[in-house]
């Protein structure tokens, strides 16, 4: 005991070594595409290769120009048309095509967007050949039946009324219908009464109108044997259908600035939505505000983050993005914050914009930032997942290879001075729309507050 008690005093005696700074990372290297090819089939289908990595595994993914945006009064048939891909076709029952995806070391997945979806399977590079011919059968053959179409319902029915009672989503919902009433893309959640009358042959004729071959490209990314897939694919589709492609015209959004209060008696805590409409990936300006957003709230170490979730404790997870559409972008700044602390929290979220409007950051504090998001760049593209989606939104914002390439140089490019130019050209307060999903109090808070007083028109 003696011992042990000498041995903690000389502890506590002993001086602090001083805090070492780490050393600075090391520059972001210039993302560089391995070599790829397209070829185009008779029937409009693009279809590119794409030899990445090492692992002998292969990525087979076919994107399509469809989804949400195309349901029209026929709410999820986009969702539930692709879920009923997997299913069965023709040819295979659902068990089958489970268990040929599994012997190739892989399993058929689908996912629908807004803008796109795709049907994808990623199995050993042996069996390139095989998972063309499989992707192909389920698309151009499927075989919907209304037992399945009921019980994918039903699940469907069941998320969807989960989702919309979280207050995350119903203040993403008020958002974009306030922006882009109107239009598809105000439309984030289905009507349960809508997806409940959907019929299978609403689900056959989506299919046959939008999974066409004109508005789909074939990605095959990872370590395969080239010639042997080409011509399994060519085989394999050579029977997809045509159809028509689709043209977006420029969505411009014509909402008013100003609040959306939804109510939510005795909530802890207010979801606090705060953003309005900007450029979209095709604009010369996009890669700056991509920077910018990650400067003021889209990083763990952003100036927003830092200052109501480090110095002041409102929130746990504040945070900003840029929510791209083909033709149309949104930004904004989203936190749940203790209920009590509402207003003071939108009040720093306003006070840090506007403060990188008047001042540019030190060019210490933007190099930071800069090393930080070359980094991510590079790190988000070393899959074969993450390669077909860079290519994929080449494509559908009709960018050049260029984009990809000289991407982390333009992020280092832009000066501080730029930086501030960009938040006063693009993060205008005044034109924000404000949603807040909380208590009657929350909102009372905001009367409180004459600056938010006067913003809100309140």
């Amino acid at each position: 005991m003696k011992a042990m008690i000498m041995l903690l005093t000389a502890l506590l005696c002993t001086p602090l070594l001083a805090k070492e700074t780490p050393p600075a990372g090391g520059a972001p290297k210039a993302f560089s595409l391995t070599a790829q090819r397209t070829i185009t089939l008779d029937n409009g289908l693009s279809v590119t290769f794409v030899q990445y990595g090492n692992t002998p595994k292969v990525t087979l993914r076919l994107l399509t120009e469809t989804g949400n945006v195309d349901d029209a009064d026929k709410d999820a048939v986009s969702d539930l048309s692709y879920q009923l891909l997997l299913e069965g076709s023709k040819n295979r029952d659902a068990k089958t095509i489970a268990q040929q995806a599994a012997l190739m070391g892989g399993q058929l997945n689908t996912s629908v967007d807004v803008n796109s979806s795709f049907v994808e399977i990623d199995v050993l590079s042996e069996f390139v050949g095989d998972a063309a011919g499989l992707l192909a059968d389920v698309v151009i053959n499927p075989n919907f039946t209304d037992a399945d179409k009921t019980r994918l319902v039903t699940n469907f029915v069941r998320e969807l009324k989960v989702d919309k009672s979280q207050a995350q989503s119903q203040a993403a919902e008020a958002f974009y219908q306030h922006l882009f009433a109107g239009h598809p893309y105000g439309k984030i959640f289905a009507d349960a009464a809508k997806v409940e009358a959907l019929t299978l042959a609403d689900c056959q004729q989506f299919v046959q109108n939008h999974l066409v071959a004109s508005r789909s490209h074939l990605f095959i990314s990872g370590q395969f044997d080239e010639a042997a897939a080409e011509k399994a694919v060519r085989a394999a589709f050579a029977t997809m259908a045509a159809g028509k492609g689709r043209l977006l015209t420029t969505v411009n959004s014509s909402a008013k600035p100003g609040l959306v209060f939804i109510p939510r008696d005795k909530a802890v805590q207010s979801t606090i939505r705060l953003g309005l409409p900007v450029i979209d990936p095709s604009h010369a300006d996009y890669v700056g505000l991509d920077l910018l957003n990650t400067v003021i709230g889209g990083s763990f170490g952003s100036r927003i983050t830092r200052n109501i979730r480090e110095d002041k404790g409102y929130t746990y997870s504040p945070g900003s993005s840029v929510s791209s559409r083909i033709k149309a972008a949104v930004w904004f700044e989203q936190a749940d914050v203790t209920a009590e602390s509402t207003a003071a929290a939108l009040s720093e979220i306003i006070k840090e914009i506007r403060l990188l409007q008047s001042t540019p950051p030190s060019e210490q504090e933007l190099n930071n930032f800069k090393t930080y998001k070359g980094g991510i760049y590079i790190l988000q593209n070393s899959s074969r997942g993450a390669i077909i989606n860079q290519l994929w939104n080449l494509k559908i914002h009709g960018l050049p290879m260029s984009y990809l390439e000289n991407y982390v140089q333009n992020i280092n490019a832009i000066t501080p001075q730029q930086l501030s130019d960009l938040a006063r050209k693009y993060l205008n307060v005044e034109q924000m729309t404000l949603v807040i999903v909380g208590d009657a109090a929350a909102k009372a808070q905001l009367a409180a507050d004459p600056a938010l007083k006067a913003l809100y028109k309140l």
